[in-house]
């Protein structure tokens, strides 16, 4: 899994993204412990978590996959 994964690793860390944004939980959940395994230094959020934000009604319970640049946007 980590093997393939490492694919998508370089890809991501090519492009120099602070934030990778997932729109499921199985792309999350793989995106994020690539993150975690090969020390990527991005932020894995889901879809729905930058609609709720730029709509004002992201909780600050929800924001524990936010970087502090975005953490407190909003509240």
């Amino acid at each position: 899994r980590r093997t393939f994964g490492k694919i998508k690793f370089d890809q991501i860390m090519a492009t120099g993204a602070s934030y990778v944004i997932a729109p499921c939980h199985n792309c999350h959940s793989q995106i994020h412990d690539l993150a975690e395994h090969y020390e990527g230094g991005y932020h894995t959020v889901h879809l729905w978590t930058i609609l709720c934000l730029a709509m004002g009604i992201l909780g600050e319970n929800e924001r524990s996959y936010l970087g502090p640049d975005l953490a407190e946007m909003g509240l």
